[in-house]
């Protein structure tokens, strides 16, 4: 059997500069098929550069929101597809015990299903675009705000996980390439 230690040359996701924090980074690092993983703040910028080639790869989870878009997308096509185990989703903020009541709850659009399992009272919930993100935030608003994020991102942040909302699922990944580009192999 051919091993093939690398088949993307770059390959862009949702991430930023602190390491692999994101489930997408954390996904593309466990794939060990890059020679080199991007972070984008969105995967609409990663897209773009997928397009104008800066990047061979696009890497998406299918819990994102408007993965459709880059599915119909007439410059892009699927490459691959599979299912890896993300990091657990937890209800997490800077305080020790979990509030009752918050003015804030910071999340991903695609933990958006989550916060209907908070027993935690809030005014407002606002997207951001990433767990990281939600997590910064919270540092930020200290007084008034928790976060739906992953695992890795309250560890990384010191924040207390006050709920497990999900112990690490199942979530299928969506590899998208140029159309008419091909799969570049490095070996």
């Amino acid at each position: 059997m051919e091993t093939i230690k690398s088949r993307y040359a770059i390959l862009g996701t949702l991430g930023d500069n602190e390491g692999y924090l994101t489930c997408s980074m954390h996904v593309a690092k466990s794939m060990n098929n890059a020679d080199t993983i991007v972070p984008y703040p969105l995967f609409e910028e990663a897209a773009k550069d997928l397009k104008s080639e800066r990047i061979s790869c696009l890497l998406v989870p299918g819990a994102y929101p408007k993965i459709n878009s880059f599915i119909m997308d007439s410059e892009l096509e699927v490459s691959e597809s599979f299912v890896k185990k993300i990091p657990a989703l937890v209800l997490c903020g800077s305080k020790e015990d979990c509030p009752t009541t918050i003015h804030i709850i910071f999340h991903h659009p695609a933990t958006t299903y989550l916060l209907s399992e908070i027993s935690t009272s809030y005014k407002e919930n606002i997207n951001v675009s990433s767990n990281p993100e939600a997590c910064r935030m919270v540092i930020d608003n200290t007084d008034c705000s928790i976060a739906i994020s992953n695992q890795l991102c309250a560890d990384h942040y010191g924040l207390s996980t006050y709920k497990v909302l999900r112990k690490g699922i199942n979530m299928p990944w969506v590899c998208f390439i140029k159309k008419n580009q091909g799969v570049k192999v490095v070996i």
